[in-house]
């Protein structure tokens, strides 16, 4: 059985591993700043501005982290974590910002192993 770290960090894998390499720079900007909105203004905000802002990095970014904490969370791997987190109780939002704010340190530990330049810029 898997801890609740590997599944992350698997999960984050995969997605990683299947960005295009032309949006590997944007998207490693993004989930490095997400910690840091989400922190800052929470975990729908920062979604919400992630799906606000459009952008191909962006987009991306909303969907791996939505994915994880439907399914981590509220166990619905097809759901939309900003519908989720506006139907449920707060104390469901509360441990899926946790999830995502885990989630998107593993994200951002697998594109900047896939790209060692990201790290610099």
């Amino acid at each position: 059985m898997k801890t609740r770290e590997q599944l992350r960090a698997e999960r984050a894998s995969v997605m990683v591993a299947g960005l295009k390499p032309d949006i590997i720079r944007d998207y490693t900007t993004e989930v490095r700043a997400f910690p840091s909105l989400v922190h800052q203004a929470g975990l729908a905000p920062a979604l919400a501005m992630l799906r606000a802002k459009g952008g191909i990095a962006k987009a991306f970014l909303y969907d791996h982290v939505s994915a994880w904490v439907c399914e981590s969370t509220y166990d619905e791997p097809k759901g939309d974590a900003l519908a989720l987190i506006v139907k449920n109780p707060a104390v469901c939002l509360l441990h899926a910002q946790e999830e995502a704010l885990a989630f998107s340190t593993w994200l951002k530990r697998f594109v900047e192993a896939r790209e060692p330049k990201a790290r610099k810029a």
